[in-house]
């Protein structure tokens, strides 16, 4: 089969902010003072754009900007976290079925990483708290909105569960949060973890997921300034300062509304685009209008294999899992094909080989 069609790559739709970028490209004011070495965290005003973004888009109520560290994408910060939070040697805890780019970054550094068990609201309390006492563990990786890969938003009263663990427990949190804007569309908003425990919670964030992961956007929220200070400090020995230019535009489009804009038009479409889905796989997929979707069941590999085979590439079930082995689904990514076509296709063939 020559076509091969993507549905492995959580990708947003990236057309309409390519276009804005082509057009900021060619508009933007260039001084010598780009040329300069830059901040170690990040400008200081790009720092208030993006705190305005997650007060207005990500359910914060307190940002101080002077906690946080502009990133080379939300992975950089997650990397960051984990070099903050965790030493070698020591346990992690993460979802059972979690983001295969944390895992790696944990396992890397000599992480060990064990998988609590979820439902369909996250992460499971007190599984959280056997296993921080089993294990000794001292940190844990949450989720909590739109988790990659189930989809599972938890709601109000499970972050709090969550929160008295973590503090029962003495665990530093580290929250991956790069959907949330889209969860939040139009509907009310949910306080991350770190604003119900924000002197134990790192907090990891991007625009990739609204504007494309190419434009290496993200941040990292520290909870004191002895931690903000090390998370610079690490940047200015690995790099001396990251690149100004795309950070200047990104807090350019959330303080002057592009960004909310083009949020809106992403938003709508992946609505679109999970209905449809749910029409062609069937009840049992778990879908919440973001980026991905979630199709349970215990032949994962399997299903994986099959639809490669009739040229649809799926996220790697492997990776997913916390233990590396045994994924409880498979995971769609529903924006990497732009044109709906494809999609509906791409669908159709994994909806024929279940």
């Amino acid at each position: 089969m020559n076509a091969h069609y993507n549905l492995a790559v959580n990708l947003p739709l990236r057309q309409a902010p390519a276009e804005h970028l082509a057009a900021a490209l060619a508009a933007f004011p260039v001084g010598p003072e780009l040329l300069a070495y830059p901040s170690m965290e990040g400008g200081l005003g790009i720092r208030e754009a993006i705190a305005g973004w997650m007060r207005r888009r990500c359910g914060h109520i307190v940002v101080d900007p002077r906690r946080l560290v502009v990133t080379l994408g939300a992975r950089h910060a997650l990397s960051l976290a984990l070099d903050e939070a965790c030493f070698a040697g020591e346990t992690l805890l993460v979802e059972s079925s979690t983001y295969h780019g944390l895992r790696a970054s944990a396992e890397a550094r000599g992480i060990r990483v064990a998988g609590v068990g979820m439902d369909g609201d996250g992460m499971l309390p007190a599984e959280l708290e056997r296993l921080a006492a089993t294990t000794g563990a001292r940190c844990v990786y949450l989720q909590p909105t739109l988790q990659n890969p189930t989809t599972a938003t938890m709601p109000l009263a499970r972050r709090r569960e969550i929160a008295a663990v973590a503090t029962r427990c003495d665990l530093t949190i580290i929250e991956g949060d790069v959907y949330s804007p889209l969860a939040w569309h139009g509907r009310d908003q949910l306080p991350p973890l770190a604003e119900l425990v924000p002197d134990r919670c790192l907090h990891a964030g991007g625009i990739g997921k609204v504007l494309g992961p190419g434009l290496r956007v993200g941040w990292l929220l520290l909870p004191d300034e002895a931690s903000h200070q090390r998370a610079a400090s690490t940047i200015r020995f690995a790099t001396d300062g990251l690149p100004a230019l795309l950070p200047a535009i990104v807090a350019g489009w959330m303080a002057d509304g592009v960004a909310d804009a083009l949020l809106t038009q992403l938003a709508d479409r992946m609505v679109e685009r999970n209905r449809l889905a749910r029409a062609i796989l069937g009840d049992d997929l778990v879908a919440a209008n973001g980026l991905h979707v979630w199709l349970p069941g215990n032949d994962a590999a399997d299903l994986e294999a099959r639809a490669l085979a009739r040229g649809v590439h799926v996220a790697p079930v492997k990776p997913l899992a916390a233990d590396g082995e045994h994924a409880a689904g498979v995971r769609l990514c529903l924006g990497a094909e732009e044109d709906l076509d494809r999609l509906e296709t791409a669908l159709r063939i994994v909806a024929g080989v279940r």
